[in-house]
């Protein structure tokens, strides 16, 4: 008897009708159905991927996920310089950053004659009345950013017209930079360079020294000038020996002037060549005619602006130079406000500059 039959009652009675069910359907296992699902999601997912991927045999696209190395830092300097300077920078109109006249580098922005000629040197530039037949006095502050109280009281005392000199270690250069041509003045970065008495002056890192290379001396140089933009030139920290030394002099300002800027010679050495190094260089030089305080009182500072002013009688134009000492700019700042009513007219210094030996092309 089959297994359904077995389910039926033992005794029934003649004419009943008896029912007999249908063999039941077989069962999918569970556990195959599951596999069957898993390869037909595989096989979905394996189609999505060759459209949106593509097959590496056709050489469709496809995506790539690579883990390379850490760049190293020198390789990161290098990037980091090439993708800050794209856009010209402005401070209260005036200019801080051309993107022509910076040459990207490891160690940071380098100054640069752009491709239409233009320089840092009158980019960068204070305007003057050029047209004025007053004698004209430029006058340069040096040493600024080192002491916050003294560059605070030049900054918010000074008129604009006074020219102002950094030295380049300072570690918030560039923003003391935008200060001060926010303000509108010009601003000199000054280099440090080997004076007489060497081991008792310490004219700071990266100075140029007689003894070092000239790749060295130009390496120093250009470190120096990395640390910031927005200056029309540089001027001398120190330096009396050095600047004494045509052979150690000349190459410099050679590679100064080939990078648009002008350079100051501060005057306080009688033994500088710079003048004749100049010459040859084809570079734009000015040179201070008096230091303003050497001695620092009030009579003494007063006498030599007193100086400065017959010099500039005298040859039509002149240039000071002080230290920002609080004395110093408390002077200077009460000389200006009455500069022009006794006949002068105040300048930067790039309005002095010149190029020697070049029938007197002056930066103008």
């Amino acid at each position: 008897m089959a297994e359904n039959d077995a389910l039926l009652p033992d005794t029934h009675m003649p004419g009943d009708a008896v029912s007999v069910s249908a063999p039941p359907r077989r069962r999918v296992p569970r556990l195959m159905m599951l596999a069957y699902a898993g390869v037909f999601a595989v096989l979905i997912a394996g189609a999505g991927a060759l459209h949106f991927l593509g097959d590496a045999a056709d050489g469709s696209p496809s995506v790539t996920i690579r883990m390379g190395p850490f760049p190293t830092e020198a390789q990161a300097a290098t990037k980091r310089a090439a993708n800050v300077f794209r856009d010209v920078r402005e401070v209260q109109g005036n200019i801080v950053a051309d993107p022509s006249l910076i040459q990207d580098s490891p160690q940071g922005p380098l100054p640069k004659i752009a491709a239409d000629g233009r320089m840092a040197l009158k980019v960068y530039g204070r305007t003057y009345d050029r047209v004025s037949k007053r004698p004209k006095i430029a006058v340069v502050l040096r040493g600024l950013g080192i002491g916050a109280d003294e560059t605070e009281q030049a900054m918010s005392q000074l008129p604009p017209d006074i020219t102002f000199g950094f030295p380049p270690f300072l570690s918030s250069l560039q923003a003391e930079v935008d200060k001060a041509r926010s303000a509108g003045h010009e601003v000199l970065l000054e280099i440090p360079m080997e004076p007489f008495d060497f081991r008792d002056s310490d004219p700071g890192p990266h100075a140029l020294l007689l003894n070092a290379s000239l790749e060295e001396n130009g390496k120093r140089l250009e470190w120096a000038l990395s640390r910031a933009t927005g200056y029309v030139g540089v001027m001398n920290l120190l330096g009396g020996r050095f600047m004494g030394d045509e052979t150690a002099i000349a190459p410099m300002l050679v590679r100064i002037a080939k990078r648009g800027l002008l350079f100051f010679d501060n005057g306080a050495s009688s033994t500088s060549v710079a003048i004749t190094s100049a010459r040859q260089a084809k570079a734009f030089l000015a040179t201070g005619t008096v230091v303003l305080d050497g001695v620092q009182t009030a009579a003494a500072i007063d006498t030599k602006l007193a100086e400065l002013e017959n010099a500039a009688r005298q040859e039509g134009f002149a240039i000071g130079v002080a230290s920002a000492f609080p004395i110093s700019i408390t002077r200077l700042n009460e000389w200006a406000a009455s500069a022009q009513a006794r006949g002068f007219e105040i300048v930067p210094v790039s309005g002095l500059a010149f190029q020697p030996g070049q029938q007197n092309v002056s930066a103008e």
